[in-house]
């Protein structure tokens, strides 16, 4: 972890010691309330009250620099440096730093790390302090007034949480460093930190627009159970590679890892039943191929990628297409430096060091290549390269491939390949409410909008299939996700966000529309591009009226 390290770097720093009762509590007070509540004054909780409910919307802001497999957190109060506050993901441990001993400030970073750790990742530990920080209406304190006693019983738990794990970090070894001087930015440079520009404040401790972002996890939980009679475990991440193995493979190699893991840890509470069957099976190895296929937009491809984060695995990427040959697949001669070497393919690569690879949209690809993958899929799992080297597919090898069924300019797949894939996992359509959540948390648009846009994706398909051209237009999540981003750009105008983003794609050959700035212009047309405006203008316009 990045403040480990700390120890060995200037300024130098030291345990608490005899300082860990003014880092916990405070100094005394005669006071018998806390300022700006009428929650009582008592010394063993008044620090960590008062670091939750004197924080103040313009004075207060957290940062977050994310690093391999932690997190570290920085919060300045008043442009001033107060804290910092690592956690690890493999060793669920935090590491905290305090400059200022007196300040409340690390109590308002602990608590913002844990709702954005929660909220991001869904860590189990920080479930109890996450969800009585829901209860709270933040939209009343933001500059640290007008605590009443409805919240103390909520701000008394949550304090009392976090001064436990304060406790903790400083009955560990190494956990809690206070350090001797009122900068480390020489220590911050030298490791090349630069952190997120983007304060965690506004979201993850004053709730700032908390449907756009702030999960509510036990309903999401039980409307997934809904989804399914069979119950599952959510799997944490369980590495196949050692870390001594993990330095031996290629720089890029250990980078997709990273961001495999963390794909994976932000959206496993999306992935299903299937999802965790084919991670327990890709784990113990005997079944190592793939094959998930269904609707454009459904999430096969950030499926596969994370089940490659929940093994801890590498992975390569190839979208399929007619101009894929087998030496783009296995490595060719090329000229380098003035010398001819042979460079391995993405597939061989993954052969060689292990990882999964994907053939994203392989039935885009001609017949003949399909079949050149015959020999790596077979039980043998090898392949003879250009050079001439026998290539035998590592332990750790895992095959992966996607596909859009029915659209222009795809392949039946020929039955000897289909019988070379272990599994075969279709993916429906999503539900509404399903599409809605992934529209809300990649684009930051409110839920409310999110699930409009959602309800109407198949009525946009319904104009396609009758009025419009299924070989050149399609609208799905992609779609409607590029219509949300626009929408959060352009403060809310979901009509005008249409325009570029769904319109556009079905006014490319429609003579009749001379302006696309032009909604009336558009609804007085005849083709599909006139029936989806309309189609959003009554879910957005007419019925909001």
């Amino acid at each position: 972890m990045i403040l480990d390290t700390l120890k060995q770097f200037k300024p130098y720093s030291i345990s608490p010691g005899y300082h860990s009762d003014m880092i916990l509590y405070g100094t005394e007070s005669t006071d018998e309330l806390i300022p700006h509540t009428t929650y009582p004054y008592q010394h063993d909780t008044a620090k960590a009250i008062q670091g939750i409910v004197h924080s103040h919307y313009q004075h207060d802001f957290v940062f977050v620099f994310i690093h391999e497999h932690s997190l570290l957190f920085q919060i300045t109060h008043q442009n001033k440096i107060e804290a910092y506050l690592e956690y690890s993901f493999h060793e669920h441990r935090f590491i905290m730093a305090t400059i200022n001993e007196e300040s409340d400030s690390l109590y308002r970073l602990l608590l913002t790390a844990i709702n954005y750790l929660y909220n991001q990742y869904q860590i189990e530990e920080f479930a109890d302090i996450y969800e009585n920080w829901r209860h709270i209406d933040m939209s009343q304190h933001e500059h640290g007034q007008q605590w009443d006693a409805n919240e103390y019983k909520y701000v008394l738990h949550i304090a009392n949480r976090l001064i436990e794990l304060v406790k903790e970090m400083m009955n560990q070894p190494d956990c809690f460093l206070s350090l001797h001087y009122d900068s480390v930015e020489e220590f911050m440079q030298h490791q090349h930190i630069t952190f997120n520009t983007q304060s965690l404040c506004e979201t993850f401790l004053f709730q700032k627009d908390p449907q756009n972002l702030l999960l509510d996890l036990q309903s999401q939980e039980k409307f997934y159970e809904s989804l399914s009679t069979a119950s599952y475990t959510i799997l944490d991440i369980n590495p196949l590679y050692s870390d001594q193995e993990k330095q031996k493979l290629p720089l890029f190699l250990q980078e997709s890892i990273k961001d495999n893991e963390r794909l994976y840890m932000q959206n496993r509470h999306f992935l299903d039943q299937n999802d965790f069957d084919l991670i327990k099976s890709f784990q113990r190895g005997k079944t190592w191929s793939c094959l998930y296929y269904g609707p454009s937009g459904t999430g096969k491809t950030t499926k596969l990628l994370c089940v490659a984060g929940a093994l801890g695995l590498p992975s390569l990427k190839m979208v399929g297409s007619r101009s894929i040959d087998e030496s783009t697949l296995f490595g060719k001669y090329v000229l380098r430096n003035g010398e001819t070497v042979f460079e391995y393919g993405p597939l061989s690569l993954m052969m060689k060091y292990g990882g999964m690879f994907i053939f994203d949209e392989i039935n885009m690809v001609d017949s003949d290549i399909i079949s050149s993958l015959n020999d790596v899929l077979d039980g043998t799992k090898q392949k003879i390269l250009d050079n001439g080297e026998i290539i035998h597919a590592h332990p750790l090898f895992r095959f992966a491939e996607s596909m859009n069924i029915g659209y222009a300019g795809t392949n039946e797949m020929n039955l000897s390949h289909k019988s070379r894939i272990q599994n075969k996992i279709k993916i429906s359509q999503l539900p509404i409410d399903k599409m809605a959540q992934i529209i809300v948390k990649e684009t930051d648009i409110d839920l409310k909008t999110a699930t409009q846009m959602a309800s109407l994706l198949d009525a946009f398909n319904n104009v396609i299939i009758n009025e419009g051209n299924e070989t050149t237009q399609r609208i799905d999540l992609r779609t409607l996700l590029n219509w949300a981003n626009k929408t959060v750009d352009l403060d809310g105008d979901v009509l005008r966000a249409s325009l570029v983003t769904i319109i556009s794609e079905l006014a490319e050959e429609d003579d009749e529309i001379l302006n696309l700035e032009d909604v009336r212009q558009i609804l007085s047309t005849n083709g599909a591009a006139s029936s989806v405006m309309s189609l959003i203008v009554h879910e957005f316009v007419e019925q909001e009226a």
